[in-house]
């Protein structure tokens, strides 16, 4: 009878996967995203073909493709050795609060072991820094209370005024909530009249609320009487 040769078996595979992160997430208008995108191969063979399909959120000003980038964000990579991997990065700069996702579809010419790991999904969220002053009226002498929200966690912030003389003061840190409650005390011989107070930080743009210095005295509940 004749000789059935069996078939050869087949060679170790390859396989490259696709990972994104953001950070920090959540961003903040007026600071910075750094997007990073990892792609990874396997320990099994060489992975070869490889491309990157990058997708942002729309509206969210950054820093163009990267090198091996096109203008459509298709990103042609290197050959990966195995257990091997590269690295493609993206600058955001938010200039508004949004909430959006980053994608990553990572394609390839030769073999692939897995193909559940080549799509990689981040959701990114923008935040606005906002404060307020509690009360919004106050005579000099007199320290107002600053609250804010959507804030860097840990990141110290600092308060002035716009007119008129601030105090020196210790910068008020937010909770890792994003929250913080300042003091920004109205020196006693300060000018009168409408004012801006400007928080200012690393991380985030100058956020602004408006107060009312005024002469006289406060009392309860909350009535100004004027001299």
């Amino acid at each position: 009878p004749p000789t059935t040769v069996p078939p050869e078996p087949a060679g170790p595979e390859a396989g490259p996967g696709v990972r994104v992160t953001a950070q920090p997430n959540p961003g903040y208008v007026g600071g910075r995203v750094v997007v990073t995108y990892t792609v990874r191969n396997g320990r099994n063979a060489l992975a070869t073909g490889l491309r990157l399909r990058i997708g942002l959120p729309a509206g969210i000003p950054d820093s163009g493709p990267p090198p091996g980038c096109d203008a459509s964000w298709l990103c042609a990579l290197p050959d990966l050795e195995p257990g091997a991997s590269t690295v493609v990065r993206v600058v955001l700069s938010p200039d508004k609060a949004l909430t959006g996702r980053i994608t990553g579809n990572l394609t390839t010419t030769g073999t692939d072991a897995d193909r559940s790991d080549n799509t990689a999904r981040q959701r990114l969220r923008i935040l606005q820094p906002r404060i307020v002053a509690v009360p919004e009226i106050g005579k000099p002498g007199f320290v107002t209370s600053v609250r804010g929200e959507d804030f860097p966690p840990g990141a110290p912030v600092r308060f002035s005024w716009n007119p008129g003389i601030t105090a020196a003061a210790a910068p008020t840190v937010p909770k890792p909530d994003g929250t913080f409650i300042g003091q920004l005390l109205i020196l006693a011989k300060d000018q009168t009249g409408p004012r801006v107070i400007t928080a200012r930080g690393p991380g985030f743009s100058p956020v602004k609320t408006d107060f009312l210095v005024v002469s006289g005295s406060v009392q309860p509940p909350d009535e100004m009487t004027r001299r």
